[in-house]
């Protein structure tokens, strides 16, 4: 290893440089090349500015030309940001001062030869790099990296063209070359060139765990093969990965919730299931197994695995670019696709929506039914619901892994469990006494009021066979806002008699809520619910002209008092509960009370091993010796025990665990469960000599 220090202009006449395939594309953003500008600069004069390392890996082959030149050829393992951005730089002020063109063609720096620049990008962004940047070619970017080297390059062009009066171009390309040092350092071992990137940092731009899978990969392969057998490979589905999260920069709005670690996360629960230990540490799970695989000699299991994992990664990314572009759809699933992006709070449901256009991307009513039934879990749990955005992210990802992983799963069998999941955590019960809530107005959105008064709208329309006005992202947005028909200040005069003393319960409901412009709002939403009817004099909106069938049907309304709320509350309560319906699960068929391998039995560490939530379930069982609701399970729980919870998640996690530590069989022996209304509900279910084994535990009942 050779280490040593020299400006940059120096180093740069040492050879060519390329980026390596395991290298990350290009990713400084402006900050970064402010960074640098600024420093070049604002340099003092006499000084020099140090650039940090720049570590380097000799290639055995030589660059040859037709005249018969030969040239040092160099990757870059670190260093590619700052060199990428110095050449960038360099040939950027070449066209802005003919002299600094003239010197720098002098010195070759630029071009060292006619057929390529002295730096060339990985082979994604080569042709773009070469023929367009730093040729003539009119090429249109098609990757997140070549849409940031052009706007370094335009970057650089706008702070030319607006320097301080006492700088010049030449002042800063002199800088560049000569006062700026870099400490140089050469490697001579290619295998561990990519070991040795994926723990470096370029600049303070950290790499992503996308970046770091790449390397990791191309070295995994380099150590387990003889030639690398998967190098090519490796780079070209890489390329396409990136290539697909060019999404990320041209996707819609709703993609800007997400990168390329989310993107890596979210495969990793399709490609392996999910742990709650390992899903947000997918690169450290796959390291592990590779080097485990490594150190066991098995360097076949090494190389499939590498090629699996890169292929299915390849095929993700292609679905969740697709998510993104829903104009690319057919008209159906373009409307359930943009309804749901609208919605957002994707992160838990995007792994169910990638392995399942993998599976039915060509067979569009199996994949609107999916994304629908999606669009209707997100509204009822994490919308109107507030539930935490962990809440079923295990079971999503895991009905994820299965869509990806068991092709016998057909498109109905995945709606059930989606309608399944939405009805554990928020059942038809729950999300009607949600959008009864009195606080309805101060415990939801903005945006998914008029979400849910939207599409209310649009059943109206659609009734009478009006057309459709207002698009969902024009209501969503800042134009639109919810209105009380009923002011929150409205004066007391004008307060329906039936009203007088229970106004502040009832102003805040979702009968008493629809949706107007940010502009009537301002200017009308405080007056009396007769004049917004009509418009008096000198005023020319109103409710009866309004182009939003959510504010013209209430001049249907003679009044609007108590029942004219409550008339409008249920009508909205029974459109929401049919426009997002779920089949709850059927319950379960009841079993033989007690077969002849467990009857009397109890392990004898039975009730040691139970957890805090375990005992208190069973005493709550114990105590009624009648069916109990989950419900009221849980709220003993919390207040008689003092434990916390999450919904029915705390019931089926606590059976999980007495089946783990004991079985399934002797579990179900002793408790039963059955589907009752919209809940599970559990009884203790013990012969004689359970019974007594509890009482010597619990006390009698």
């Amino acid at each position: 290893m050779e280490t040593r220090t020299v400006s940059l202009d120096s180093l740069f006449k040492d050879g060519l440089f390329d980026i390596p395939g395991y290298q990350r594309s290009y990713s400084w953003e402006r900050s970064q090349l402010q960074d640098l500008f600024e420093d070049l600069l604002y340099l003092p004069e006499d000084t020099t500015h140090f650039f940090g390392n720049v570590i380097l890996d000799s290639q055995d082959r030589q660059f040859r030309t037709d005249r018969g030149r030969r040239f040092e050829v160099f990757d870059v393992v670190d260093g590619q940001q700052r060199l990428t951005s110095a050449l960038l730089f360099l040939y950027v002020a070449s066209e802005y001062d003919d002299v600094v063109a003239e010197t720098l063609a002098e010195d070759n720096l630029v071009f060292p030869v006619t057929e390529r620049p002295r730096l060339l990008p990985q082979d994604q962004d080569t042709e773009y790099f070469r023929d367009c940047l730093f040729g003539s070619a009119d090429i249109e970017t098609k990757t997140p990296s070549q849409n940031r080297l052009r706007a370094a390059y335009e970057y650089f062009e706008s702070e030319f063209a607006d320097l301080p009066e006492d700088t010049s171009v030449r002042d800063l390309v002199e800088r560049l070359r000569y006062d700026v040092r870099v400490n140089v350092v050469e490697i001579d071992a290619e295998a561990e060139a990519a070991s040795i990137f994926e723990s470096l940092n370029d600049r303070g731009k950290p790499l992503s765990t996308l970046d770091k899978t790449k390397s990791f990969l191309m070295y995994m392969d380099d150590r387990s093969s003889e030639t690398g057998a998967l190098e090519t490979k490796i780079k070209q589905r890489f390329g396409s990965i990136y290539r697909e999260l060019f999404i990320l920069s041209t996707g819609h709005e709703r993609v800007g919730d997400f990168d390329e670690d989310s993107f890596q996360r979210f495969h990793w629960g399709m490609y392996d299931g999910y742990d709650s230990d390992t899903y947000f540490q997918s690169f450290e799970t796959l390291k592990t197994r590779l080097r485990e695989q490594y150190r066991a000699g098995d360097y076949e299991a090494v190389q499939e695995e590498i090629d699996s994992y890169v292929q299915d990664l390849r095929e993700a990314a292609s679905a969740f670019a697709a998510i993104f572009e829903p104009d690319k759809h057919s008209a159906e699933v373009e409307a359930s696709l943009r309804r749901l992006l609208e919605l957002g709070r994707l992160a838990n449901i995007l792994p169910v929506l990638m392995a399942s256009y993998l599976r039915f991307g060509d067979e569009d009513e199996k994949l609107t039914a999916i994304i629908d039934a999606c669009e209707t879990l997100v509204f009822r749990m994490y919308a109107i619901d507030s539930r935490r955005a962990d809440t079923g992210r295990g079971r999503l990802v895991r009905l994820a892994h299965d869509i990806h992983t068991k092709p016998s799963l057909d498109h109905e069998d995945i709606v059930s469990r989606l309608d399944a999941i939405t009805n554990r955590y928020t059942s038809d019960e729950r999300f009607e006494r949600n959008l009864r809530d009195p606080e309805f107005y101060q415990t939801n959105s903005s945006q998914d009021i008029k979400y849910l008064l939207y599409y209310y709208g649009q059943q109206l329309e659609q009734e009478i066979g009006e057309e459709v006005l207002k698009n969902l992202a024009q209501i969503l947005s800042s134009e639109f806002s919810v209105e009380h028909i009923l002011a929150r200040q409205l004066d007391d005069a004008y307060i329906p008699a039936d009203l007088e003393d229970e106004f502040d319960d009832y102003v805040h409901r979702l009968g008493n809520l629809t949706i107007a412009s940010r502009y009537w709002n301002s200017s009308y939403g405080n007056l009396p619910f007769d004049e917004k009817k009509h418009a008096g004099e000198g005023r020319e909106k109103d409710y009866a002209s309004s182009a939003l069938r959510v504010q013209r049907e209430l001049v249907e309304y003679d009044q609007f008092d108590r029942a004219a709320i409550q008339e409008r509350q249920n009508a909205l309560v029974e459109f929401a509960l049919q426009e997002w319906a779920i089949t709850p699960p059927e319950p379960e068929e009841p079993e033989a009370d007690h077969p002849e391998e467990v009857a009397g039995h109890v392990p004898s560490d039975f009730f040691e091993r139970l957890t805090a939530k375990q005992d208190a379930f069973l005493r709550i069982l114990w105590s009624e010796d009648d069916w109990v609701r989950n419900e009221e399970i849980l709220r003993r729980m919390e207040e008689e025990y003092g434990l916390s919870t999450n919904g029915s998640g705390t019931t089926s996690g606590l059976l999980a665990g007495l089946t783990r530590k004991h079985s399934e069989e002797f579990r179900r022996s002793i408790i039963k469960a059955n589907w009752a209304d919209d809940q599970y509900q559990f009884r203790l279910n013990l012969d004689d000599e359970q019974e007594q084994l509890f009482t010597e535990a619990f006390g009698e009942r």
